[in-house]
């Protein structure tokens, strides 16, 4: 990585287009949008400070919520100590309009990748599934398997390793012919990558950073937002559509050493800019609905059979969503029988023809619990598998429906 420090006031200094002036650039880069084939998107902190979330080069006197950046704090005493900072637990963070934004682009088909250098995980929490997009520095709520390289997405923050080299979580791999070790998948500042920590990862940063680079030298524009362009090999991808010939649109409130090859530049907040933007498209930016999904099936043991309950992301790979597990025959008035840990296993009852199954979430969003009433013939119908779908409206707290899929 290159060196990211900010050295001088100048480059904490931001910078707003005037109204009118904003307006004229966001009328560009809408009509550039409509004629792109292949719109590809590069993300920084600075989409995720209005969800509380701060980022790293912002100065002392930043009009942003979130406050001084990181480094700031890290510098000044005074920087640490301002009033009026709202900041939130990444677990806990909203995504912004600027990630739904990009999620309608996507479905509408004008948005072909996503690059991000946020850890944050809010572009999946989103809706952006993961063959579209590479987070570049890694993914707070990742993990992966230093033997077979498998994914094991989690609704907590993976991390807890003290020094900054060590990566690995404590955990093993659910492969019970492979358990090996898992680490988290932060890049932290001052590592280049993986493979100075554990050579097995370095195939898979690879897969990141090539389609990171192959779609940017694919793309007629790339949009840049919130993104100082100061840490490399990641800021290297929008100057590589430059190269190709294609146009650059730089979105941020300081100036970035990439700007003399910007066709446009916008100084504005994310937010206001992708307001804006889908307002000159004609689109809505879609409210945020937290998605998730879990599969039920039936594991047969000599000591009888199990109701297995797991987490699944959108690509069906294992996502760690629950606390706890509950079962119990439909027509019992009797207790529940509790499963408190992965896997989430418990015996089925003898001649059950229904079962009610009640899900216990890690609840960042105040997520209730959930009764889900299985029916055994459907579940029998489906070969004793079933995924569903379910969805919450984190404004009113409730699940909105959980449906089969």
């Amino acid at each position: 990585m290159a060196d990211t420090a900010i050295k001088s006031e100048e480059e904490k200094k931001e910078y707003f287009d005037t109204p009118e002036v904003l307006d004229q650039k966001v009328e560009m880069l809408a009509l550039w949008i409509k004629s792109s084939e292949h719109f590809v998107a590069f993300t920084g902190a600075g989409i995720s400070t209005s969800a509380g979330i701060p980022d790293f080069r912002s100065g002392a006197n930043t009009v942003l919520q979130t406050g001084p950046g990181v480094w700031e704090k890290a510098a000044f005493k005074e920087a640490a100590s301002k009033k009026g900072v709202v900041r939130t637990n990444i677990q806990k963070a909203y995504p912004t309009s600027t990630h739904m934004a990009f999620v309608e682009l996507q479905n509408r088909g004008h948005l072909k990748f996503l690059i991000s250098q946020n850890v944050d995980g809010l572009h999946r929490k989103s809706g952006i599934p993961p063959e579209s997009i590479s987070e570049l520095h890694g993914n707070t709520n990742v993990e992966i398997c230093t033997k077979c390289e498998r994914e094991f997405l989690r609704d907590y923050r993976v991390r807890n390793a003290q020094q900054v080299h060590d990566h690995k979580t404590g955990r093993k791999c659910d492969d019970p012919t492979c358990r090996g070790d898992l680490i988290d998948t932060i890049i932290n500042f001052k590592e280049v990558n993986f493979t100075h920590v554990l050579n097995h990862t370095q195939n898979l940063r690879e897969k990141d950073l090539d389609l990171g680079f192959g779609h940017s030298a694919e793309a007629d524009l790339h949009l840049v937002m919130g993104s100082s362009l100061r840490v490399t090999p990641a800021a290297d991808m929008p100057m590589t559509t430059v190269s190709k010939g294609g146009k650059l649109v730089i979105v941020n409130l300081q100036k970035t050493p990439a700007d003399y090859a910007a066709a446009l530049i916008i100084n504005g907040r994310c937010d206001d800019v992708m307001r804006l933007l889908m307002k000159k498209l004609g689109y809505d930016i879609p409210e945020w609905r937290l998605q998730r999904r879990f599969q039920v099936s039936l594991e047969q043991r000599k000591s009888g059979d199990l109701i297995q309950v797991r987490g699944v992301d959108v690509n069906l790979s294992p996502y760690s969503l629950f606390t706890k597990v509950e079962a119990k025959d439909a027509q019992d008035k009797g207790l529940y029988t509790a499963a408190k840990k992965e896997p989430f296993e418990v015996r089925l009852p003898d001649n059950c023809e229904d079962l009610k199954i009640k899900l216990h979430f890690q609840g960042h969003y105040e997520e209730p619990t959930y009764l889900l009433n299985l029916d055994m013939k459907e579940f029998r119908d489906n070969n004793y598998l079933m995924t569903y779908l379910m969805v919450f409206n984190p404004a009113e707290k409730v699940w909105e429906f959980c449906v089969p899929i």
